[in-house]
């Protein structure tokens, strides 16, 4: 029977939730994707400063929130500031596509769904497949994705507002 596991990029997946104005309940969206069976989901995500003490605060609570779900896990890297003060991931998209690749060396599923908007996955994606799994890119309508990363996917999905209105808090 086939088994899904999703990998979410949290970065993408709050900014555009935010853009669209919609509160998405991450287990229902991720029993929608699914192929086969849900396994898990994993959401990569990195605190703010303790200085922004009201977006550290929020976010602490989100990554609560999720974690509390079952098969819901949540991955942290960190965040670095730059000089003009502009916050940076640092080891999130390492982590998620280090995962996705021993995962499928392990053969943990048969399906593997990756939300985000980032090219930079595009190698561990094309490692995934070459273990013989099926890899599907869950991506926002109006989102800008490179059509050469669009290309290495199985599948691509776009999560439109018929399914983000599914999968509603």
């Amino acid at each position: 029977m086939a088994e899904t596991v999703i990998f979410i990029d949290a970065g993408y997946m709050i900014e555009l939730t935010l853009r669209k104005k919609k509160r998405v309940d991450f287990a229902k969206l991720s029993d929608e994707l699914s192929v086969g069976s849900w396994k898990k989901t994993y959401v990569y995500n990195a605190l703010p400063s303790f200085i922004d003490s009201v977006r550290y605060r929020k976010t602490q609570r989100f990554h609560s929130a999720l974690q509390k779900l079952d098969k819901i896990e949540v991955k942290l890297g960190r965040l670095q500031y730059s000089k003009n003060n502009t916050p940076r991931q640092k080891g999130v998209d390492v982590k998620l596509a280090v995962d996705l690749v021993q995962m499928s060396m392990n053969r943990d599923f048969s399906h593997a769904i990756l939300i985000t908007g980032d090219s930079d996955f595009q190698y561990a994606v094309e490692k995934s497949q070459e273990c013989d799994i099926h890899v599907t890119l869950a991506y926002f309508a109006g989102s800008t994705i490179n059509s050469v990363f669009r290309r290495v996917f199985d599948n691509t999905v776009c999560l439109d507002d018929a399914i983000l209105d599914k999968c509603k808090l």
